[in-house]
């Protein structure tokens, strides 16, 4: 009989204080998680599904029920592992990944025949080889811990699609959108950050005398639309997986499994990870996207909107980290958001992103400074259009040659797209808005000005950059005289505002 006990087995990816990678077993990692930087698998998406999985394990053990207690579990520096222990040694049996009856996070369903783990990885039958260069003719032969760590991504992240069965694949909860969690100093640190109290309205999903997480029910695959509780939506089962182990050069692999739809959780359940907006015109709550072709910063101030619950809803951890800088911790604490998650264009992945945002606590929910950050990103927006009109204006002399008929708009347009410096004036900004909001947490009284210097260097060297690639012709000599007017003008009105 194969056996492969998460608890005790290394599958979990991390890196240490010091740099190096190791991996490790679930008790393990909680055991070492205040000497740890961070989980760190092969991809974000992968890093980030193991967040959920142990979440609602220590939800399960130590709560938190409210502020003290969280606060308590804070201070400690580091797990207390004897009910760690007890709750390993009660619920064993359940972690096997290979089980007879209840291997973990897996239901088996007889209507499917075996087929290769390539469907197990991330939408691999949808992305060609965008993602993977597997195939179903090559195959795919995983250890023991690998399959473990792709079963968890599978049933987190895995898109909707056509089983081969009446019913349709459905996506998982965590497959759009961007994701946010607190990323702390250590593993330790980041996870206890995102232990909101439990339970408790702020997490908003009802939990119920039943909830727990997938692995202590009965019955996990026990048809729902709506979760039992918090616990049972973080280990929810989009897919009935069911990995088939075997022995190949006396190791411990995978390379089959069945798969079939599982649960479909109902569309008005609001991930507490999500930012939200509700649509009057569609009468419903969408979320917030990662967009390839827009930082996330550019959205910041959007994230920290914590009062107008009806209209927009922002992700849970600021909630609570907005809390915990008014009473749990220090006023002037620097918290770190991790956005996390992937762009699909229906089934098809298109890209995986992670990102850092900075969170200083003078900013959250602040009535005076959040209104700046939102000015400072509208005044950016301000720039980069005059930026745009001032590319414009170069491209159409460069374009003419001296003439006097304007060129088409689509030639123009793919000229100002070809030296791509819209996309460098954001990147540039980046670091220069990073030391604004920190600025501002610190009332410093020349934040303001210093930012509108920035952008408007920032500007004019993407114009200069431009002209350089233009030649040295009249023409060209002569927008770019055109260009700095206009780009001037622009700029000017950021003194007025």
């Amino acid at each position: 009989m194969y056996s492969f006990n998460l608890i005790d087995q290394p599958w979990i990816p991390c890196v240490t204080l010091a740099g190096e990678p190791v991996e490790l077993s679930l008790r393990d990692l909680l055991a070492r998680a205040h000497t740890l930087r961070a989980i760190h698998a092969e991809t974000p998406l992968m890093t980030t599904a193991l967040l959920p999985l142990t979440l609602a394990l220590l939800h399960r053990v130590f709560g938190p029920r409210d502020s003290r207690a969280w606060q308590k579990l804070y201070q400690a520096g580091a797990f207390s592992m004897p009910p760690l222990e007890d709750y390993f040694a009660a619920w064993s049996a359940r972690f096997d990944l290979f089980h007879p009856e209840r291997p973990f996070y897996q239901m088996r369903d007889e209507r499917v025949e075996p087929k290769s783990l390539v469907h197990l990885i991330h939408s691999a039958g949808n992305t060609g080889t965008l993602f993977t260069h597997m195939n179903e003719e090559q195959g795919l032969r995983l250890t023991a811990a690998q399959a473990a760590r792709h079963l968890v991504t599978a049933q987190v992240f895995r898109t909707a699609g056509l089983s081969g069965l009446a019913e349709k694949f459905t996506d998982s909860i965590y497959t759009r959108g961007v994701l946010f969690w607190a990323s702390g100093a250590t593993v330790f640190e980041t996870l206890v950050l995102n232990l909101l109290p439990y339970p408790a309205e702020m997490i908003g999903i009802r939990c119920t005398a039943d909830d727990r997480p997938a692995w202590e029910q009965e019955n996990a695959g026990h048809q729902r639309a709506y979760p039992y509780g918090y616990l049972d939506y973080l280990t929810w089962q989009n897919n009935r997986v069911l990995l088939l182990p075997q022995s190949a050069d006396g190791q411990l692999v995978v390379e089959a499994m069945t798969i079939a739809p599982g649960l479909h959780i109902a569309p008005d359940i609001l991930s507490p990870q999500r930012r939200y907006t509700f649509k009057e015109d569609k009468k419903a709550w969408q979320f917030m996207y990662f967009n390839p072709d827009k930082a996330l910063w550019r959205d910041y101030h959007a994230l920290l909107t914590l009062n107008s619950e009806q209209q927009e809803r922002p992700p849970r951890i600021v909630l609570w980290l907005h809390y915990l800088a008014g009473t749990s911790l220090e006023p002037d604490a620097h918290f770190t958001l991790m956005a996390a998650g992937m762009l699909a264009d229906q089934a098809k992945p298109i890209f995986y992103r992670e990102e850092y945002l900075p969170l200083p606590a003078h900013i959250l929910g602040h009535e005076r400074r959040l209104p700046l950050v939102a000015r400072a990103i509208q005044q950016a927006e301000e720039a980069g259009k005059s930026l745009r009109e001032a590319l414009n204006t170069l491209a159409e002399q460069v374009l003419m040659r001296g003439g006097d008929q304007a060129p088409d708009k689509k030639v123009r347009d793919h000229l100002v797209d070809q030296w791509d410096l819209l996309a460098w004036y954001w990147m540039q900004l980046e670091p220069g808005f990073w030391n604004l909001v920190d600025e501002l947490a610190r009332d410093v009284p020349e934040a303001g000005s210093t930012w509108h210097a920035v952008l408007k260097q920032v500007a004019h060297d993407a114009l200069q950059m431009a002209a350089q690639m233009s030649g040295t012709s009249a023409w060209a000599l002569r927008g770019r005289v055109a260009a700095e007017r206009r780009l001037h003008i622009g700029l000017s009105k950021l003194d007025q505002s």
